[in-house]
């Protein structure tokens, strides 16, 4: 899942690896890791909704990602990128 989006002009992209899990926010130069693959958690959660929160200079970015309940790893996720409490972004896929 890729999401592009921008943060006062700056372009930033999430992207979510469906495979091995790996979850990155890039905005301009910097990369940031939200999720490691070598962390256990990355692959085995009971949670329906996970959310990672981050500041951006005085933005703040909020990425929430919904699991569905029954085999999540067959079915779309649901993705919302807020920026500020705005909606910027919404996707469905894997």
């Amino acid at each position: 899942m890729r999401i592009a989006f921008s943060v006062e002009g700056m372009p930033c992209e999430f992207h979510r690896d469906p495979f091995i899990g790996g979850t990155q926010l890039r905005c301009g130069y910097n990369l940031i890791e939200l999720q490691r693959v070598s962390d256990p958690l990355t692959h085995l959660s009971l949670k329906l909704l996970r959310t990672w929160e981050l500041h951006l200079g005085p933005h703040l970015v909020h990425i929430e990602r919904r699991r569905p309940l029954l085999f999540a790893g067959f079915r779309p996720h649901g993705y919302r990128v807020f920026v500020d409490g705005q909606l910027v972004a919404e996707r469905h896929g894997f």
